[in-house]
């Protein structure tokens, strides 16, 4: 849903104001001749304009316009002129301006065909879906978009008067709200649990660079944020510190808006000019973002690597007990497999073994398998009773069906699921475990990391363990248990995941093709096909419907791209979350192509229709190449301002200003608003509505998209450079306090503990660098610099560069950055599983639904082993025989206000502040 709300808003905002402020030379805001001025142009005589043009002169009064000669050879010919000799000089400027003192086109918004007979401005023929009227002027029909707007209205306002209806009924369920706020509270992350004492909120002020509160994969998210704040300051320091010392027009270049066509001719040879003088800066700059660019790559990967070794050996996990367990034979329910596991591995390996939790295959009986939980969960935490839906109306005549009566109904079956679920009997889920196969996976937890490691190297001497007809393998596992897709084990291997990867691709590619060939290219075909002439720029309507096509296209894209990312069945939520970011990115850069592309045609055409000239003098109708436009002064210009614009603040800032509202305060204000009204939603009803959202490492696949466009703005004049890079700083300042509030007070608990997601988006930074070596290449082909490549057979040399540089750049990813890491001796090596288990809820046990029914219905343990439900982590009761250590009767602390966390992270603050302020006070004496 973000994903739409920030196309949405980055369409609105860029496509309305950017194109439209950059190409408005028809109407300049002020007078292009101061007044009281001396008259230094004589009448009837052309004159060319340059870049050293004095802008004082003026036409004389007794011919005071000023025309663009068309008649001359050369271009930027002007004479100045009378009204009447408009046509003269140029037949298709027939409207004298008298406040710019110019002689200029016809202009009518939303004209197709210009009346070019009359000295006003009137139309001849209107766009479609405009109409002519008599003043000559184009007025929106607007008879297919009323109907439209009526119905969206309407619907609206429908939604807003229930929700302020509701918003002011009196509180008739305050008990069920008090309850799904304290599970609301009860499910976000927590300190770890100590045994007498309250768990805990992680405080707010929790360094995430450093403190692992949700595994190293979060830790290592937050240093790649500050790495990329660090990188967009150092770069545009670095421009400012070049507009210093080189040239003060590095500081514009670029950024002086357009006006009259005199004031273009003049700024276009200025611009061009000024740009070639300064070529060799800009090269310079760019070679030196490339060069330590690459570099801060690869000591940010040194640095990843080893941060992430460092916390593996620095806190002792759930994983350093486990090993998992691989090519165990086909299991039936009906055998008691886990004790048999269990005693022959103690047996073979004399290590003790605390106990084993074997994946099974029940992935075609998953909903059953959640609803017998869910059923075992209300029996441990039972729902408060039922108001009595007896209105005491029976016998009486039926009330009338009104309009507030209907929109009731539709709430009560919208917001009050009344359809009961039959649960299975004991008898049937029984049955079914019974039933039920393994994988030939299982996770054996030994009593220190110590034993799992001689454990493991000791299978690994003999060749394995025999077990029934094959031969069981140990490994390391890289996961934690509240990780681990126990539902994915069953029919799944590589073979499978990497077709189900192709059929993922091909369905990306399918909803791809029906968006383009039903949305995307009939938009398209008529942004082509627009009148451009006199500098017409699209509507609001042309607008509206791009942003409509942009933001289904993202819902389509994204959606999809997380339906594949479920469908492969990955074993592991990390590597889940590794395609999942991947495809996102790709969907996103997907999307940024398409806009510039539109972009840069709907530049093209307008600047055709201005009648702009290379400096040389060429209309942009003969520039044929590719680069040559691309080059030239106008496009620069204007395609510099729009990727700034574009940039900041549509996608940089403006998205994730209203993501927090969006997807975090206004869901959790509807829940209360919805529960405390309805006294009919209780306990686990009640606690869905209000429960927070899970965390995604799609944030990932932002900060690379924002990487990215901020490297495209190095192709274009420099003015815009330390502006785009300053506001990068500031808008990824403001994600790094949004997301480190929503980790540790607006997400359900999580954890990321591999570094896969991490080093997939060191490698998403690979394509960036290259797009800088790119850029270096491209600039410096016009400059001296050994080498001139004339028109596009600059482009195959740019390509082939940025393919090279990704060769190298992964070629030492993948080869000479392992090496540069280090492990440690791990210290804690003699902790205990049941010392850890004490204060850690999620176990290979807890998580394992198939293990708690076995535990319950197959092996009969009293207590069983409880699932772990988030939030729920107080019901789990200690059975020591099975490996099940945690108890949490002590449950919460008390519950603050967000005004209380405010204030004590003030006080935490300011008391930090005072002391380093005390410390460098007395270190002066």
């Amino acid at each position: 849903f973000i994903c739409t709300i920030r196309a949405a808003m980055r369409w609105m905002v860029f496509n309305v104001g950017s194109v439209v402020s950059g190409l408005a030379v028809a109407q300049p805001m002020q007078p292009l001749w101061p007044f009281g001025q001396t008259h230094n142009l004589v009448c009837g005589e052309p004159f060319i304009v340059t870049s050293s043009e004095d802008t004082r002169k003026q036409c004389p009064s007794s011919c005071p316009y000023y025309v663009e000669n068309m008649v001359a050879i050369e271009a930027c010919s002007f004479v100045c002129v009378e009204a009447k000799d408009c046509t003269r000089w140029n037949p298709y400027a027939t409207v004298a301006d008298d406040y710019h003192g110019t002689c200029r086109y016809p202009s009518v918004s939303h004209c197709k065909k210009m009346a070019f007979g009359t000295s006003a401005d009137v139309c001849a023929e209107c766009q479609d879906g405009f109409r002519l009227e008599s003043s000559g002027l184009c007025h929106a029909s607007y008879w297919v978009v009323i109907p439209v707007l009526g119905t969206m209205f309407c619907i609206a306002g429908m939604l807003i008067g229930w929700l302020v209806h509701m918003i002011y009924r009196p509180v008739t369920n305050p008990e069920g709200l008090e309850r799904a706020e304290k599970f609301r509270a009860m499910s976000k992350l927590h300190q770890p649990k100590e045994r007498g004492h309250s768990r805990a909120p992680w405080p707010i002020l929790t360094n995430l660079c450093r403190t692992l509160v949700a595994g190293p994969g979060l830790r290592l998210h937050f240093n790649f944020q500050a790495a990329i704040i660090c990188w967009a300051l150092c770069v545009a320091l670095g421009w400012c510190y070049m507009a210093v010392t080189v040239d003060g027009d590095l500081w514009i270049l670029g950024t002086r808006p357009f006006g009259t066509p005199r004031e273009n001719c003049q700024l276009v040879s200025w611009g061009y000019e000024t740009q070639h003088r300064l070529l060799w800066a800009k090269v310079h700059f760019t070679y030196w973002v490339y060069l330590l660019s690459f570099a801060a790559c690869l000591f940010h990967s040194i640095r990843q690597l080893r941060s992430f070794q460092r916390a593996d050996v620095e806190n002792k996990t759930m994983m350093d007990f486990a090993a998992f367990v691989k090519g165990l034979p086909v299991q039936q329910g009906e055998w008691r497999t886990e004790e048999q596991l269990k005693a022959v591995m103690e047996e073979n390996l004399g290590m003790a073994v605390v106990n084993v939790s074997i994946a099974w295959d029940f992935s075609t009986n998953k909903e059953l398998v959640e609803n017998t939980l869910k059923n075992q969960l209300r029996l441990k935490d039972p729902l408060p009773t039922f108001p009595s839906s007896d209105t005491g109306d029976t016998g009486m005549e039926p009330k009338p069906v009104t309009l507030k009566r209907l929109l009731e109904d539709i709430e009560h079956q919208v917001c009050i699921d009344e359809a009961v679920q039959e649960g299975a009997t004991d008898d049937d889920i029984t049955d079914l475990l019974m039933n039920m196969t393994s994988s030939s996976n299982a996770i054996a937890v030994f009593e220190t990391q110590k034993m799992r490691d001689e454990a493991v190297a000791a299978c690994s001497e003999r060749g394995g363990i025999d077990f029934q007809n094959g031969k069981l393998m140990l490994e390391e596992i890289q996961c934690e248990p509240d990780t681990v897709m126990w539902e994915n084990f069953g029919q799944t291997s590589v073979y499978l995941q990497v077709k189900r990867i192709c059929i993922g691709l091909c369905c990306i590619f399918a909803a791809f093709t029906c968006w383009s060939v039903v949305f995307f290219l009939p938009y398209a075909y008529s942004v082509y096909t627009f009148n451009y002439d006199n500098g017409q720029t699209p509507g609001l309507l042309y607008s509206v419907a791009f942003t409509m096509v942009v933001v289904l296209g993202n819902a389509i894209m994204y959606e999809v791209c997380a339906r594949v990312s479920d469908f492969v069945q990955f074993r592991f939520r990390d590597t889940r979350e590794t395609l999942y970011m991947i495809l996102y990115t790709i969907a996103c850069v997907f999307n940024v192509l398409l806009d510039l592309g539109l972009t840069y045609l709907m530049t093209w055409e307008i600047a055709k229709g201005l009648d702009f000239r290379t400096y040389f003098g060429v209309t942009l109708h003969d520039v044929t190449s590719i680069s040559d436009s691309f080059e030239t002064y106008a496009m620069q210009r204007v395609l510099g301002e729009n990727a700034f614009t574009y940039a900041f603040p549509c996608t940089f800032l403006v998205p994730f200003l209203l993501e927090p509202i969006i997807t975090i305060w206004a869901p959790y204000k509807l829940g209360q608003i919805i529960v405390r009204c309805h006294p009919h939603i209780q306990g686990h009803d009640a606690e869905a509505f209000l429960m927070c959202k899970p965390m995604d490492m799609g944030r990932y696949a932002d900060i690379v998209v924002n990487i990215i466009l901020s490297t495209v703005i190095l192709f274009f004049p420099g003015g815009y450079t330390h502006r785009l890079f300053f506001g990068m700083v500031l808008s990824h300042v403001f994600i790094y306090v949004f997301d480190h509030v929503r980790v540790l007070r607006c997400v359900i608990a999580f954890r990321f503990t591999s570094m896969e997601v991490d080093w997939w988006s060191q490698v998403l930074l690979i394509p960036c660098c290259g797009v800088i070596l790119s850029c270096v290449v491209f600039k410096a082909n016009t400059g001296d610099y050994g080498y001139y490549l004339e028109g596009d057979a600059i482009i195959p040399v740019c390509v082939a560069v940025f393919f090279l540089h990704i060769a190298v750049h992964l070629s030492v990813l993948l080869y000479v950055v392992p090496l540069f890491g280090q492990k440690e001796p791990d210290e804690s090596a003699q902790l205990t599983y049941a010392q850890f288990n004490e204060h850690e809820a999620a176990s290979w046990f807890s998580t394992n639904p198939i293990h708690c029914l076995r535990s319950q219905f197959v092996y009969k343990h009293d207590p069983p082993c409880g699932y772990r439900f988030l939030g729920k982590e107080h019901l789990l009761e200690v059975n020591e025989e099975i490996g099940c250590f945690y108890l949490d009767a002590d449950g919460l602390g008390t519950l603050k206000t967000e005004w209380d966390e405010i204030k004590d992270a003030a006080e935490d603050l300011g008391r930090h502040v005072s002391k380093r302020l005390s410390f460098g006070y007395s270190s002066e004496f």
